[in-house]
């Protein structure tokens, strides 16, 4: 159905520029250079998770004809979109937007758009429509990824597609490339803790990597390094990939709220709590508050847990890679209790998963995907598994 959508839109797009009479205020230079004009919009972030890195779209416009699209890469940011996007199985395809439509659609939502002109040759832009228009016909073939398939991935994709005899060369890369991808994605999305939390909870080892340069693009720093940038043809000419000036299309009128509520306060909140209860148990012998809220922490544990082997090993979603949070959030503990729990020495498993916890925290330091936020909720895992292996020890004597 997509794909049908696509066509038609497209179809639409040539019929409208075949029947649609020429604008006769535009005069087309000599060298044709204004008759097609490409440029990349900027879209300013917002506070929701799949739009905190801020976005990047194409405007292709053709005065002449009065055709003006802004090409977006998109997924669903639906509910459904949500739940399949964290599930590894949201599809992202280009689609086209008359420009005002988009921009109407950013003002609703506060939303800032800057245009900065790309500096492609003619034959370039016609080529980058192009490929654009055969990409949207593909309709959502990719499956959205953030480190791979995102919007500034695919636009700089389509850049490269679209250069005939040169090829873009970037500047002094500066400080992208210095940090891992774990203290990068947090210097990202610095501003929404809780998305922060989430994409590390998520990125599992390949935070200790570092990715190569064009990886590390994103809207926030794309025009940046795009004025350090060339194209270079094949006699090693170069001209900067942008030109012009910037230009506001739309300001931004929305606010990024600042969360109250960051995972470091609530999991401090827990940990507090936690403390208070288990000196409760031993104080004053609060026995059953204390297991009702065994069961309600090791069920939540056991339940992230399961989320988590899904997302690493089935949805990929950030790709294939090992995540450390496994250890602490897994099943193992639930299984082990179901199977053993009526064995005689089962109380020394409490001993045992409380040793392996501290030792996790112990690696906070070497470890780029392991922090503070993270390693409270482990912390609160210790202290409850130590309460309980002293209870053991206690009422076997």
């Amino acid at each position: 159905m997509l794909r049908l959508l696509a066509v038609l839109a497209m179809l639409l797009t040539w019929v409208s520029g075949a029947h649609s009479s020429p604008n006769d205020s535009v005069k087309v230079l000599p060298d044709s250079s204004n008759f097609v004009t490409a440029s990349l919009l900027t879209i300013s972030p917002t506070n929701e998770v799949y739009s905190v890195f801020g976005h990047t779209a194409i405007r292709m416009e053709c005065p002449v004809h009065q055709l003006d699209y802004v090409f977006t890469f998109e997924s669903d940011p639906s509910v459904n979109g949500f739940v399949t996007f964290f599930a590894g199985k949201a599809k992202a395809r280009f689609i086209a937007v008359p420009t005002q439509e988009f921009i109407e659609s950013m003002r609703g939502l506060g939303r800032g758009v800057k245009q900065y002109e790309l500096n492609l040759t003619l034959h370039e832009e016609q080529e980058l429509w192009r490929n654009l228009d055969n990409d949207m016909v593909e309709g959502a073939h990719r499956k959205f990824n953030l480190l791979v398939n995102n919007c500034v991935s695919m636009t700089v994709m389509k850049l490269h597609q679209s250069c005939i005899n040169e090829h873009i060369e970037w500047g002094k890369e500066g400080k992208l490339t210095l940090l891992d991808n774990g203290d990068y994605v947090r210097q990202c999305v610095g501003r929404s803790p809780w998305a922060e939390f989430l994409f590390i909870t998520f990125m599992g080892s390949v935070c200790e990597e570092s990715y190569g340069y064009e990886s590390r693009l994103c809207p926030e720093n794309i025009i940046t390094e795009m004025k350090k940038a060339s194209f270079v043809s094949e006699e090693d000419e170069k001209r900067p990939v942008l030109t012009g000036e910037e230009k506001e299309l739309l300001p931004v009128t929305g606010t990024l709220k600042e969360t109250k509520v960051t995972p470091m306060l609530l999991f401090v909140v827990l940990l507090v709590f936690t403390c208070l209860l288990t000196f409760a148990e031993w104080r004053w012998n609060w026995i059953k508050p204390a297991r009702i809220y065994d069961v309600i922490l090791f069920v939540t544990q056991t339940l992230l847990g399961l989320g988590l082997l899904y997302i690493t090993f089935v949805s990929e979603l950030l790709g294939s890679h090992w995540n450390w949070y496994l250890i602490p959030f897994n099943p193992l503990p639930l299984i082990l209790w179901l199977c053993l729990r009526k064995q005689k020495n089962y109380g020394r498993i409490y001993l045992l998963y409380t040793v392996v916890l501290v030792a996790f925290i112990a690696l906070t330091p070497f470890l780029s995907q392991l922090d503070v936020p993270h390693q409270l909720i482990t912390v609160v895992l210790a202290v409850r598994c130590g309460s309980k292996y002293w209870n053991y020890k206690l009422n076997k004597k």
